[in-house]
């Protein structure tokens, strides 16, 4: 097995794109944002090139997410023969960015196709291996039938199957309950830590489970930090990001703010085993969205994983515990979160 940790948009693009240009027999792309934009336009360019090429494109959008992408780019990636779906279910999102390549590479992560984000600091995964590939290509095969999808192939791939546990596995939250393991395995994790546990995410609204099992984790003595961003692409975000870090350094939790803008999904535990995905520490993708994620207890991956975490702790600020959000502004957003975290 080999991977490859890409920690910015900018870079886990171009492995993507690389990938694709590489492709030789399939490709499937699930994405949640899908730009119109050169970045965007460009991937869809190189799809129907290597569809007119005879290499089997199945591509998955998110109906909300990807709107603006373009209408004519699409119909001659159809023209050329792949089977582009939109996945539009009710109130939910697939808000992942899987890629698949060949049933043998993957990539995951925070990474939306769009230069707009490409600046930003993320985290996304190359993993070349036929064992995860086959797992994340089963996953994609159920969001392929909720679009619709008719292909045998895939549709086929879509059957349950029993898994060997390994070192690294994949990891869903999608409609159906029993491709729901994403929480348990979080919640398995957290609840056995004994020494440390890292979170990473952009957006802090956490259910109240994962408040009960970091609280726990925090009475058994074991050093809990939480990093967020500063400021997020969403003002609103961050007045809740803080009221949540409020809470959780009266808890006794290591809470830093970094001064970048990090899109990045992680989770590290004891330094023995580690998660990157698409999942926020909110209750959309633990309730409402179709999320991806691996977990992973290659003694490797957790090193550079850790070696990656560490570099952002050292940039970050600490959190100030005494810093007060009691504005007129925050007041409907701590009622908010109050009455949504008891509901959810």
């Amino acid at each position: 097995m080999r991977y490859r940790f890409y920690t910015t948009g900018e870079r886990a693009l171009a492995g993507m794109r690389m990938a694709i240009t590489e492709a030789h027999a399939t490709i499937a792309l699930e994405m949640y944002l899908f730009e119109n934009d050169p970045t965007g336009n460009d991937f869809l360019e190189i799809l129907t090139q290597k569809a007119q090429a005879g290499v089997r494109v199945f591509l998955i959008l998110d109906a909300i997410g990807s709107f603006g992408v373009a209408s004519a780019a699409i119909e001659r990636l159809r023209a050329a023969g792949a089977e582009v779906s939109f996945f539009s279910h009710w109130f939910r999102r697939t808000h992942r960015k899987l890629l698949i390549v060949d049933e043998t590479v993957v990539f995951l992560g925070g990474v939306n196709i769009s230069g707009r984000f490409a600046p930003w600091k993320d985290l996304q995964v190359r993993i070349t291996g036929k064992t995860l590939a086959r797992s994340a290509l089963r996953s994609f095969a159920r969001v392929y039938r909720t679009c619709g999808g008719t292909d045998p192939f895939l549709r086929a791939e879509g059957q349950p199957r029993l898994l060997t546990r390994t070192r690294l596995w994949f990891q869903e939250h999608g409609l159906e309950p029993s491709s729901r393991s994403l929480r348990r395995h979080y919640e398995r994790h957290i609840s056995t830590a004994a020494d440390s546990i890292t979170l990473v995410t952009p957006y802090f609204i956490p259910r109240r489970w994962l408040t009960a099992r970091l609280h726990d984790a925090l009475l058994r003595g074991v050093r809990v930090t939480i990093i967020v961003p500063k400021e997020t692409d969403h003002p609103i975000i961050d007045r809740a990001n803080r009221y949540a870090l409020s809470l959780y350094s009266r808890l006794g939790a290591v809470c830093l703010l970094g001064c970048e803008m990090n899109h990045a999904k992680a989770m590290l535990i004891d330094r023995r085993a580690g998660t990157v995905g698409s999942q926020n520490l909110d209750a959309l993708s633990f309730e409402w969205n179709v999320e991806a994620s691996i977990f992973f207890e290659d003694p490797r991956m957790v090193r550079d994983l850790s070696v990656i975490i560490a570099t952002w702790e050292k940039a970050a600020e600490t959190f100030a515990v005494d810093e007060e959000y009691q504005t007129i502004w925050d007041l409907p957003i701590r009622i908010f979160l109050r009455v949504f975290g008891s509901i959810l």
